[in-house]
C-alpha cells in the first residue's frame, strides 16, 4: 500500500489502540487520519456502541458494520457507517447524522479521519524517549519489541553468530562479551530469524544448513494467533531423516524462544566513531563517553566529530568552528564558547599541522557528501565576503 505506514492509533482515554494504516504526511488539524481493515472497524463499532450504552447517545458518535450476503464475485459485502448522534435532533435528522464510509481501493475504511482526534499510540523506551508506534527502533538503538520486562536474571541486548547480523535478545545477566550465550527471543525476532536463516540456506548449501520456521494460524477475534516454531537441521535430515532433524521450540513462561541454543551466539558489539569497540549493553562508549544514540549518522557528522577531537587536543574547550568553502574548504575561525580562539601561527595555540589535519578531514567528507549541507547540521553564516561560510558545532565533551 503505497505511502501508507502500519501503526497503531487511539483516542486517548476514550477508545483504542487499534491497528491502522496512515499516510504520515496527511493530517487533520494536527491529528492523524487513519485507515482501518474491516475487522478493526468491527472492533471500533463494538467499542463506540458500548460507550454509547454506558454514557448515552446525546454526545456520542458510533460506528456500525452491517453485513450483507456474498456478492456475485464471491466477495463479502458490508456497509460501514458512522452515526453522529448529537446531529439527530437538528435539521436533517437521520440523514445529517449518518455518514456512509466507502472503502479505499485497498479495502480500508477511514473512520473519523476528518473529525476525530486520533493520535498515535506511543511506546516508552528504556532511555525515556517516547516514540510513535510505527517507529520500531528508538534513536538510542533499542527495539520496540524488546521493551517488555526482562525475565528475572536476564538482560536485554543483541546477539550474533560469528559477527553476522545482530538480533535483539535476552541473555543471562552474568554473560560477558566474547562468551557463548544462550539467547531467548521474542516472537517478532524469531520471525526475523526465520527469514534470515532461510535466505542464508538458499544462498549457500541447503543440505548442511539450519533453518527456523514460524507456522501461524489466522488471528482470532481477540487478535491472537496459534504459533509453532520449528528448527530444522538439514544435515541431520540427510543422514537420519526428518524425524530427527526437526525440533519444535516451545516458548518459555515469558513467551520467549531459545532458538539455536547450540549455535555460537555471542553478545554483539557496536563501534564508536572514536574507533572503540563496545558491548551492546553499554549505552556510552567506554573510551570517549559518546552515547550510542548520539553516534554520527552521516559522513559529514563523522567529520565534524573528528575535527572536534583534533582541535581539542590543543584546546579542550573548543565548541565550534567556521568553515569557508569558497575555494578549497578550510577552517577560518575556531570558538571556545563565545570566545574566538586566535589562529595566528605565532600567537595562537594551534599549529599549522593541526589545522591542516582538520581541514583535510573536512575536505574528504565534503568530496563524498551529497545534498544540502544545512540538512547535516551545518549552519550557513551570512557574510559579505563569502556566500559559502558555515558554522559547525562540535558534540559536547563527555565525562564518565
Amino acid at each position: 500500500m503505497q505511502n501508507l505506514t502500519a501503526t497503531r492509533v487511539l483516542l486517548p482515554g476514550i477508545i483504542g489502540p487499534y491497528d491502522a494504516h496512515v499516510d504520515l504526511a496527511d493530517h487533520w488539524n494536527g491529528f492523524v487520519r487513519p485507515l482501518f481493515t474491516l475487522d478493526t472497524v468491527r472492533q471500533i463499532a463494538t467499542d463506540t456502541q458500548a460507550q454509547a450504552d454506558e454514557c448515552g447517545r446525546d454526545d456520542v458518535i458510533t460506528a456500525h458494520v452491517i453485513d450483507g450476503d456474498t456478492g456475485r464475485s464471491g466477495e463479502h459485502r458490508a456497509v460501514v457507517l458512522v452515526v453522529n448522534w448529537p446531529y439527530w435532533g437538528q435539521d436533517g435528522g437521520a440523514k445529517k447524522a449518518t455518514n456512509i464510509v466507502e472503502p479505499t481501493t485497498y479495502g480500508l475504511y477511514g473512520i473519523g479521519g476528518s473529525s476525530w482526534s486520533w493520535e498515535f499510540q506511543t511506546w516508552d523506551c528504556r532511555c525515556e524517549e517516547k516514540n510513535p508506534w510505527h517507529v520500531t527502533v528508538c534513536q538510542c538503538g533499542e527495539l520496540r519489541d524488546m521493551q517488555v520486562a526482562a525475565p528475572k536474571g536476564m538482560r536485554a541486548t543483541r546477539v550474533s553468530v560469528d559477527g553476522s547480523e545482530a538480533y535483539p535478545a535476552f541473555v543471562a545477566e552474568h554473560a560477558r562479551y566474547g562468551q557463548h550465550v544462550t539467547p531467548h527471543f521474542t516472537l517478532d525476532t524469531v520471525r526475523q530469524l526465520a527469514v534470515g536463516t532461510q535466505e542464508a540456506a538458499a544462498q549457500h548449501d541447503p543440505r548442511s544448513a539450519e533453518t527456523v520456521h514460524v507456522l501461524e494460524t489466522a488471528p482470532d477475534t481477540g487478535g491472537n494467533r496459534g504459533v509453532i516454531v520449528l528448527h530444522i537441521d538439514w544435515f541431520t535430515e540427510v543422514d537420519e531423516g526428518p524425524k530427527d532433524a526437526v525440533r519444535t521450540i516451545v516458548p518459555t513462561e515469558h513467551g520467549l524462544y531459545a532458538v539455536g541454543s547450540d549455535w555460537h551466539w555471542k553478545i554483539a558489539g557496536w563501534w564508536c566513531v572514536c574507533d572503540q569497540d563496545n558491548l551492546w549493553n553499554d549505552n556510552q562508549c567506554n573510551a570517549c563517553g559518546l552515547a550510542r544514540a548520539e553516534q554520527p549518522k552521516t559522513g559529514l557528522d563523522t567529520a565534524v566529530w573528528k575535527v572536534g577531537r583534533v582541535l581539542r587536543t590543543l584546546v579542550p574547550a573548543v565548541t565550534a568552528a567556521l568553515v569557508d568553502l569558497t575555494h578549497l574548504g578550510h577552517i577560518c575561525a575556531v570558538f571556545a564558547g563565545d570566545v574566538e580562539v586566535d589562529l595566528g601561527d605565532d600567537t595562537g595555540p594551534f599549529d599549522a599541522e593541526t589545522l591542516g589535519e582538520a581541514d583535510e578531514i573536512l575536505r574528504q567528507a565534503l568530496d563524498e557528501a551529497a545534498g544540502d549541507l544545512t540538512g547535516s547540521g551545518w549552519e550557513r553564516v551570512p557574510d559579505k565576503r563569502s556566500d559559502r561560510l558555515y558554522r559547525i558545532t562540535f558534540p559536547a565533551v563527555r565525562t564518565h
